[in-house]
């Protein structure tokens, strides 16, 4: 999340699960027109917000709370994580076209299965491969 602004790693992130910015204001309980705004830079959100935000988009919560507050994380002394690598993996790259999404008839429920992949990809302790796998199993006993 380092090197990259609170509202890019907010917007990526939501075209990364297919949401729109509606879609995404409904589930924070916010107008669209604000999710813009954090989206641009151009608001500055409440703790409350952020998690909100953050359980909707399935990000780690204290990690965005600190980015959409940099004095916050300042006085606490903590540096930013180091910048992830540029290189994209091909799950990602899919996880980002649309028009290669559609021609392998992807489901909604297919993507955030493979989000939940990708997100197993990047775990850094066992806890966050079984919190990838529980959320696998609940998308899968939805079918």
């Amino acid at each position: 999340m380092a090197d990259r602004s609170f509202g890019r790693i907010i917007e990526d992130r939501r075209r990364e699960l297919g949401l729109t910015q509606e879609m995404v204001a409904k589930k924070v309980g916010v107008k669209a027109n604000y999710i813009g705004y954090l989206e641009r830079g151009m608001r500055h959100p409440s703790q409350k917000v952020v998690e909100r935000l953050s359980n909707a988009l399935k990000l780690d919560s204290q990690e965005l709370y600190l980015l959409a507050n940099p004095r916050v994380r300042a006085l606490l002394g903590k540096a930013p994580a180091k910048a992830a690598p540029a290189s994209q993996s091909l799950w990602q790259k899919f996880l980002r076209d649309s028009s290669m999404q559609q021609s392998q008839g992807i489901t909604s429920r297919e993507k955030e299965a493979l989000v939940q992949l990708v997100a197993a990809e990047k775990a850094t302790s066992p806890a966050s491969i079984a919190k990838a796998i529980k959320a696998l199993r609940r998308g899968f006993a939805g079918s």
